[in-house]
């Protein structure tokens, strides 16, 4: 762009603030995208992105149990073992006493101990991908008569897929929260959180609706940021 094409375009900036009907829409729409901002889902495993290892043990955890109870756990097992090699070498009966309050847990801690090992011996390597294992459904496209359908797919490969425990929703946490935009855009989650924090994310980061059986769709207008804002974090009566 050039100087006079750049100086142009900012005097047509200048003058589009002066009117008090564009000021009041920016005012209303950037305190509605803020309203919004607070409002964003807070799950344990954005915390620990950074750490796929301590992802994939919190969904472990988390997969059909609230957060109110599984996140204190998994604070408490990582900070006992840190590492994948600290959890490798944990006793299954003081593990198991541990978590067994969740429910599953002579089946959750040997899992837990199971996938340590085999993330210390094959561990995971971004670009590398694994045949999951895990299937899932999804939604087709309208038939001719207007109907869904639904169909019985595997779950797309990723570099996790090998490791024991590994299912929809742990590798939805994966992707979500440990790789790119180009692996979180595509995920379609049936978790509620995970669904939350999506609709949440594709709003405040891309501006655009989003269905957890369709993906996105229209742009996320002012009155779509207001209800959602209203999903996420809704006020007491």
């Amino acid at each position: 762009m050039s100087l006079l094409s750049s100086a142009d375009a900012h005097a047509e900036y200048r003058l589009l603030f002066r009117n008090p009907c564009f000021r009041n829409f920016y005012v209303t729409f950037m305190c509605a995208y803020r309203r919004l901002y607070l409002a964003k889902p807070i799950l344990i495993q954005e915390q620990v992105a950074d750490d796929p290892w301590k992802v994939l043990i919190a969904a472990m955890l988390l997969n059909k149990t609230a957060g109110k109870h599984a996140v204190p756990v998994f604070l408490d097992l990582t900070e006992r073992w840190k590492t994948p090699q600290a959890m490798s070498l944990a006793r299954p009966d003081v593990l198991e006493d541990l978590i067994k309050h969740l429910g599953l847990g002579k089946q959750r801690s040997k899992r837990i101990i199971e996938l340590s090992q085999v993330y210390l011996g094959d561990p995971p390597i971004p670009g590398a991908m694994r045949v999951s294992r895990c299937y899932i459904t999804v939604q087709t496209q309208a038939c001719e008569n207007g109907s869904i359908g639904l169909i019985k797919m595997r779950y797309p490969p990723t570099p996790v897929s090998h490791l024991p425990g590994s299912g929809p929703y742990a590798l939805d946490s994966y992707r979500i929260f440990c790789e790119g935009a180009a692996a979180w855009e595509s995920v379609l989650p049936s978790d509620k959180e995970l669904i939350k924090y999506l609709k949440w994310k594709w709003a405040f980061n891309k501006l655009r609706q989003w269905d957890p059986s369709l993906g996105p769709g229209m742009l996320a207008d002012l009155e779509y940021m207001e209800q959602l804002t209203k999903e996420l974090h809704p006020q007491p009566d």
